[in-house]
């Protein structure tokens, strides 16, 4: 999110011459959900972020070196939707981003948050924390843009399904009273929610249909395609006992390892990995040490 930052950022050195996969749908929709700015600023449409964006865009804006992990990120997190708008007040020199990520439940927008906290408080431009009341599980920081000479406040929030986040920058360190109140702001005027609960992944409930005609034969059919998972799996061990058996020294039996749904990606507890390129420091290897297991079978050990 530092990253949205750095967009407005630029837009105050600017002027300082003069001075989503998801198929629900978020309603109310995203474009009328952002707190109008303060008196005095206008809307910089030439921003880098105007408008709707993907969680591709968001992505390569955020950080180009990291942006296939950051997306695929967003997409298990189950980006539906973004949209945002930059304002500018010149007199002021200040810059002002709001922008707003709709999730498919509040677990998704959860987990973006923590996510997204643990990697803007690792950035060198972090300086500390800043803190606010009345608006739910957030975050703030204070950063140090030395490439454009400006400071910068921001805060980010969850309310409901959606990631709310909001900054201001300027050339001097005098925004932060600007940047608690917009959130405030900001929080107040957001609706509870723009997915409804009943809909998030996290509160979907399944119905037990006793239909006498269809009930038999699917149970069955599920039945036996879980009977013979397991006999693959234990045929499959049976065939390579030396890969099977090799735990981590130490650690006992492997530690589960959770994968992206296309199989590519694993994720170290803050950020998703690339497997071509790094595997989990606890991922069960083969006694020769070429393979490792990621849950569902075995894959080569990438090169270095």
């Amino acid at each position: 999110m530092k990253r949205l930052l750095y967009a407005a950022a630029g837009a105050v050195a600017a002027l300082m011459p003069l001075v989503a996969a998801a198929s629900a749908t978020p309603s109310p929709t995203l474009a009328t959900v952002l707190a109008p700015p303060p008196s005095g600023y206008r809307e910089l449409t030439t921003a880098t972020f105007h408008g709707s964006f993907t969680a591709h865009d968001y992505a390569t804006v955020s950080d180009a070196s990291k942006a296939t992990a950051i997306e695929a990120t967003l997409t298990h997190d189950g980006f539906v939707d973004g949209y945002g708008k930059t304002w500018v007040q010149q007199a002021a020199g200040h810059a002002l981003l709001e922008a707003v990520i709709a999730f498919t439940g509040g677990h998704g927008a959860q987990e973006w948050l923590t996510a997204a906290e643990a990697g803007d408080k690792s950035d060198p431009s972090y300086m500390h924390a800043d803190s606010t009341s009345g608006i739910g599980t957030y975050y703030g920081g204070h950063f140090s843009y030395s490439s454009s000479k400006t400071v910068g406040d921001f805060f980010s929030f969850v309310k409901g399904n959606d990631v709310f986040l909001l900054g201001f920058v300027s050339q001097k360190d005098d925004v932060l009273n600007l940047a608690t109140s917009q959130a405030k702001a900001q929080y107040d005027a957001a609706p509870s929610e723009t997915i409804s609960s009943s809909q998030w992944p996290e509160n979907a409930t399944h119905g037990v249909s006793f239909n006498v005609g269809l009930f038999t034969i699917p149970v069955i059919v599920a039945i036996l395609l879980v009977a013979l998972a397991a006999f693959i799996v234990r045929r499959s061990r049976r065939a390579a006992p030396s890969m099977a058996q090799a735990a981590v020294p130490g650690m006992g039996a492997p530690a589960a390892i959770q994968m992206s749904p296309d199989g590519r990606f694993w994720w170290d507890g803050q950020a998703w990995k690339d497997t071509e390129h790094e595997i989990p420091a606890n991922a069960q290897r083969s006694g020769d040490g070429q393979s490792w297991w990621d849950g569902r079978g075995w894959r080569p050990v990438p090169r270095a």
